[in-house]
């Protein structure tokens, strides 16, 4: 047998420094091999058992680290019961010499019944693998280690930067909101597009990781383009006027303005490529162009033909590899001077990738490089882009003055945190959405605050001193008798690094909202958290009750008062306040030619399908300004239209297009040459506003302090009070109680 197996492991003789075969039944074995190692040498003894001199082995040779589990390993009473179900067992151990060695036992021989006769005993140098084995999981740890150190550096710095932004951000949004300044606007509108770039840069880092991760989403939205164009304008002009360079547009005018999308990937595409293109020209120009071409087979999409062509340094052949790779970038010690930190254009390249297309690149070195993609974008409106410098500021007039999406007056939020800057913002984001909100700076304060009152909804920051917003809410949660108990918690954080949703959604919080915050994501999340029955919204739902708010009707109005065509006070409430409805009520007038020749050309060309959609937007427009006759005309033709009834349409376009055109003469009455000015507010006015705004300020009333404010808003302050006035409104904006006592009393 020994001649047999010596045969059959001779391939092995490198391999095991010791082979002998054990016979289970008998309790005895045989050498089949040994390298003769003073270390793991059995020791031969014809007279004893085979268990005996394993036992003895493991006492003498085995380290005392690996002694108990060796000891079990060679207990031969339980190597059929080892052995069941596989035909080899095998353990590591440390002998004396501190060397690493793997012991195993093989089966040779096993009964019918299963039982195991004969295995082989096996003793293997393991000792350069382990090391070196080990070394590799000693530099995984530590890669994970340092993976988990970076992850943790990315939360912190986002929350450190994004805080501030968040604040800088929310307040300027308070100022194009509020601010009739055309100049101020404009420099607003600047400090937009910075602090938006700014955000861009922390955002790059946390996309690297995100991609890193696997977690990046593309998340499509209906946007406008010439909105867009003109945040990229407005960037890259700066940098290549830094540069002395020249900055040559492109814009094909019948691209459709209205697009479906994700804005925000697009935009840092195009950002990264013309920033990319700006820091490696030195002279010459930047041209920037887009282009479109449809799609045969999809009338309701475009391919976007994007391209940005410089006259720069270009790129070699051998370099273009490294123009996708994280952290490098071309030529270093020739561009040593150009800052970033390389994962610009690594970003770029996976998010196209996300949007299923690809970055092409042809470069002549010395004389250039040009970047374009190719990018399907579903066409919500065809209304063509046109001078995108005066379509994008007819977009922004339209959108100048804020309009909520529903009004809350019943609702009560709790919103929690350390910073007043941000609670501020927060206030300021839903103040015409009416709800009641309580603020606390602490989570102590917040605990004191939800003991004594029902909340709807308590919006938690996560990091603050002291108690952060987890720990507030564990505390919440453990006070059985609290009665926010079970109220929706949202986490308000600026951790936008992937994975802080399953954090904070296991953390017990219903869901979180990133900073800086948008107005837009935050009242989506009220309507989809308040009871409904708290929620009043502010389009598409009309009360045929129109007794039960009374609605005073300027004089303004009054060439449309009493007309049957149009409700002013269902228009008024559906945009929340006069001030809102009036620049609602001209777009509407100011667009009615062009919409009107929209739909006859639809109609006259047969194109029943965007005829349809642009009856639906007439429609729309005209029940938010009260014109609900006439809307619900509209949606007649509109499901004639999605059903196919091209019979209903011929029988009563006619009708309804003049019906439409009997608006213009009483609008114009009221738009044409119509510029009064707000009456200015007495002295006794303000004396008696300045008892109330002390009044609410000793009660620290913020409620009551912005009802004083809005109704005074109907007058103009006159100029020898302007100066008081603006300290009184710049403290209640920082809900500084005090300082606006200390400020009347002087």
């Amino acid at each position: 047998m020994a001649r047999q197996l010596n045969e059959e492991l001779s391939s092995l003789s490198n391999i095991y420094l010791l082979v002998y075969d054990i016979d289970i039944i008998g309790n005895t074995f045989k050498e089949i091999k040994s390298e003769a190692l003073a270390d793991d040498e059995l020791s031969e003894d014809e007279n004893r058992s085979a268990s005996s001199i394993l036992e003895d082995f493991i006492r003498n040779k085995v380290n005392d680290v690996s002694l108990n589990d060796m000891i079990n390993f060679v207990n031969i009473n339980t190597l059929n019961e080892r052995l069941h179900d596989s035909e080899t067992v095998a353990l590591e151990y440390r002998n004396k010499a501190n060397k690493w060695r793997r012991a195993r036992f093989i089966e040779t021989q096993r009964q019918k019944n299963g039982n195991v006769t004969h295995v082989l005993w096996l003793i293997e140098d393991i000792d350069k693998e382990k090391t070196e084995r080990d070394t590799l999981i000693n530099l995984s740890e530590r890669a994970f280690a340092a993976s988990d150190a970076k992850s943790s550096f990315l939360s912190n710095m986002s929350h450190e930067i994004r805080t501030p932004i968040n604040a800088i951000l929310g307040m300027n949004e308070m100022i194009l909101r509020e601010c009739e300044d055309t100049e101020i606007l404009a420099y607003s509108e600047s400090i937009k597009t910075a602090g938006n770039t700014l955000l861009g840069l922390v955002n790059d880092i946390l996309d690297f990781s995100k991609i890193e991760a696997g977690k990046i989403e593309i998340i499509p939205v209906n946007y406008d383009l010439s909105s867009l164009i003109n945040d990229l304008v407005n960037m890259i002009q700066i940098k290549a006027d830094d540069k002395g360079l020249a900055l040559a547009l492109d814009f094909d005018k019948n691209l459709p303005k209205l697009l479906h999308g994700d804005e925000i990937r697009i935009k840092q595409v195009i950002t990264n490529i013309l920033t990319n293109s700006v820091k490696y020209t030195e002279k010459g120009s930047i041209t920037f162009s887009i282009g479109f071409k449809r799609i045969e087979d999809e009338p309701d999409s475009v391919i976007l033909l994007v391209s940005v062509k410089d006259t720069g340094i270009g790129i070699k052949p051998e370099d273009m590899k490294k123009l996708f790779m994280e952290f490098e970038r071309i030529e270093e010690e020739r561009n040593r001077n150009v800052e970033g930190t390389g994962l610009g254009m690594a970003i770029t390249k996976n998010l196209l990738y996300l949007m299923e297309t690809n970055l092409n690149v042809e470069s002549v070195y010395g004389f250039g490089t040009k970047f374009s993609f190719e990018l399907k974008q579903k066409v919500v409106k065809w209304e063509p882009l046109g001078n995108y410098e005066e379509s994008y500021k007819s977009s922004l007039s339209a959108n100048k003055k804020y309009k909520e999406k529903f009004i809350a007056p019943a609702a009560q939020l709790l919103v929690v945190d350390d910073n007043p800057m941000n609670l501020m913002v927060f206030k300021s984001l839903l103040k015409q959405t009416k709800v009641k909100i309580d603020m606390a700076n602490s989570g102590d304060e917040a605990i004191l605050l939800t003991q004594d009152k029902k909340y709807d909804i308590i919006f938690l920051d996560h990091r603050m001193p002291g108690m952060d917003g987890i720990e507030t809410l564990h505390e919440i949660r453990r006070e059985l008798k609290n009665p926010n108990l079970h109220t929706i918690a949202i986490c308000l954080t600026a951790n936008a690094i992937s994975g802080a949703r399953e954090q904070y959604m296991a953390e017990g919080f219903d869901n979180y909202l990133t900073k800086p915050i948008d107005s837009g994501k935050l009242e989506e999340m009220l309507m989809t958290y308040l009871p409904k029955k708290k929620i009043e919204m502010s389009k598409g739902k009309y009360s045929d009750d129109k007794s039960t708010a009374k609605v005073e009707i300027p004089a303004i109005l009054a060439p449309l008062n009493g007309k049957d065509w149009i409700d002013l006070t269902v228009g008024i409430k559906n945009s929340g306040s006069v001030d809102a409805y009036m620049p609602l009520l001209k777009i509407f007038y100011e667009s009615m030619y062009e919409k009107a020749g929209e739909i006859e050309k639809f109609y006259s060309e047969g194109d029943i399908k965007n005829y349809t959609i642009k009856v639906h937007a007439l429609k729309s427009s005209a029940k938010i300004i009260g014109a609900i006759e006439f809307a619900d005309k509209a949606q007649k033709l509109e499901d004639a239209g999605k059903n196919g009834d091209i019979d209903y349409i011929h029988e009563h376009h006619s009708e309804f297009m003049n019906a439409y055109r009997t608006f213009h003469e009483p609008l114009a009455q009221i738009f044409e040459g119509n510029d009064e000015d707000k009456p200015e507010a007495d002295a006794d006015l303000m004396a008696a506003v300045y008892e109330e705004i002390k009044s609410a300020a000793e009660e620290m009333d913020s409620d009551r302090l912005d009802a004083i404010f809005e109704e005074i808003s109907e007058y103009r302050i006159p100029a020898a009070e302007e100066k008081l006035w603006k300290q009184i409104k710049s403290a209640a904006d920082r809900f500084d109680y005090e300082a606006i006592q200390s400020i009347l009393k002087k």
